[in-house]
Formats: structure tokens, sequence, C-alpha cells
């Protein structure tokens, strides 16, 4: 397999690199062909504008996607650029490495972004989603480094859920050009932890990479399911979930399973928000929100929770307008 890292970080001596360094090597020790795009020791400029091309559509308007359109005609790409954008065309696999700025990406991944992605060459004309460069087939991960840990983006802290920051990238940069995103791969408090802690991450990356093509990817929504880019085919349903069987030894040796069913269904698309109260709370409820055809395919998902018998389930369909 062909795999493009693209890593965004000014100094080779940082944890972020260390990371993409050991990504890099398992990789090729299982017998991969690695293509290390290093923005910053490419010098690669992250400002989109005329430059970009060889060509001109219309010279008194800039419009990017109009001169990206017209380029992929003429092979009017400048060559850093068109270096790029066949690396991106020619891999089978593609993996974003980075340290997490102001809940995003670094200007200069970004830049690679808008300069590379371009219409005509990498999508539009239908090429979106399952149908776009990546097919529904290659898979893609990102790798990232953030100053704050853990409980700062798991849904209770200040900043906002990871999930969320990352879907530009996992939703709108990977799966909008057809590849399919893993899970991310994050290091948190890169700064602050010690080197044993450092040691943990480059391990548990080293284990990730080394299963990097059986990893089973993300299931994300398909372009077929919006027709006409409108709403979704499928619905959405709340679900109340409260217990109507006490907790015994049998409840506590399935809460395991559970919990495994709940993020199983979560990468499949199907489970896309789980809240729930504390465990001993005698007017214990849980909150799901699931993605589905209707409440029959709903309920048949509920049944596979190992704890179904000691709950009940209350299903809503919701609607997207007043």
């Amino acid at each position: 397999m062909k795999i493009l890292i693209v890593h965004a970080h000014h100094e080779p001596k940082s944890f972020c690199s260390a990371l993409r360094l050991r990504a890099k090597e398992q990789l090729e020790k299982d017998g991969h062909e690695v293509i290390l795009s290093d923005l910053h020791a490419l010098n690669f400029d992250p400002v989109s504008d005329r430059r970009n091309f060889t060509t001109v559509k219309d010279a008194t308007y800039l419009k990017q996607q109009q001169e990206e359109m017209y380029a992929s005609d003429a092979h009017g790409f400048a060559a850093d650029l068109e270096a790029e954008i066949k690396k991106l065309e020619e891999c089978d696999a593609l993996i974003f490495s980075f340290p997490l700025w102001w809940f995003g990406m670094p200007a200069i991944l970004k830049g690679w972004c808008d300069r590379v992605l371009a219409m005509g060459r990498i999508y539009g004309g239908g090429k979106f989603f399952e149908n776009g460069l990546g097919e529904g087939k290659r898979r893609a991960m990102l790798i990232a480094t953030t100053g704050g840990g853990a409980n700062a983006y798991d849904g209770w802290g200040l900043n906002p859920p990871l999930d969320e920051l990352l879907k530009p990238i996992q939703h709108g940069i990977f799966w909008f050009n057809g590849f399919q995103p893993l899970e991310p791969f994050i290091a948190y408090s890169a700064s602050r932890i010690g080197d044993s802690e450092r040691e943990k991450y480059l391990t548990a990356l080293t284990e990730r990479m080394a299963h990097f093509t059986k990893e089973v990817p993300l299931i994300m929504p398909l372009l077929a399911d919006y027709p006409n880019w409108g709403p979704d085919n499928k619905g959405r349903f709340q679900i109340v979930v409260s217990r109507i069987a006490e907790i015994d030894d049998k409840y506590k040796s399935l809460i395991q399973a559970e919990a495994d069913t709940i993020k199983k269904l979560k990468r499949e698309g199907v489970l896309t928000d789980f809240q729930m109260s504390a465990l001993e709370d005698p007017d214990w409820r849980a909150f799901f929100k699931m993605r589905g055809s209707d409440k029959d395919e709903i309920q048949k998902h509920l049944e596979q929770f190992p704890l179904a018998s000691y709950l009940k389930f209350e299903i809503t369909k919701l609607t997207h307008s007043f």
C-alpha cells in the first residue's frame, strides 16, 4: 500500500514529529511505501492565489474554483502544487500529522488542503463522498497532539468535544473526498507529560500502525442518502431508556459488553449521541439519539444491547423542522 503522510510541525524534535516518524517507521517495517510531505521542510506556501496556476481563465477576476477547473483541463497547475496533487491522487491511504492549534489545523496544513484539493482534478463533477477520489475505499487517519488534557475535550470540559472539532477534517476533508476516516490518534497534553507517558503514546501508535490496513473505518453517511443535497432519507430518533429490573450480578457482568455495543453503534453512525445519569441513581435514565429508516430498525438495534432485558426503550421520531 502507498501511504501519504502530510506532516505539519515546524520543529523536527517535537513529540508531534516523533509520532510522525514512528508511524512512518512501522508502516515501512510492514512493507508499505510511505510518501512524506513534510510541509515545513518543503517550505510549502499555504497561500492560495494565482501562483497556483500556470494558466489563466479570467485575468480580471480570480475565482479559485473556476481557475482550478480550467487548470485541471489544461494541465495548468504550478509545479510545486502539481507534485502534491499527484501524491494525493496516487496514494492508497492518507495520514495527517499535526498539533491542534486554536481548535484546528495549523495554517500550513489548512493551506495544503486549500491548494491541493482542487476542483475538477480532485473533487466536483459528481466526485464527492463515496463517489470521490477515495471511492469510499481508501482510508485516512489523523495523528494529532494537544496542549490540553483529555478531560478538556470529552464533552464535559470547557473546550468543545474533540469529535466536533475534528469534523471539518474527518467529514469535510477525508470523507468529502471519498477517504474512509479511521478513529483519530490523539496524544493529549504532549508538552506537559513526562517521558514515560510519551513512550506509552508511541507504543500505542506503533500498535495502531501495525493494524492500519485491517482497522475498521468509521461508517460515514452516504451522499446517496441525501438526494439533491437535501435532508437525510433516514430518520432521527430520540430514545429514553429506563430500568425495569434491579441491578444484580449479571447486570454488572454485562456493563462492559454494553459499553462495547455503544461504541460499535457510534462507529457505525447509528448512535449519534449518548448521555446517561449515574448508574446508582434510583431514577436512572439514558438518552440516545439514533439514525435509522424507521422505528422497527431502531428497535432491532436496541435489542442488540446486552442489557436489553433490564431496560425499557421509549422511541420518538424527531423532525428537522417546526
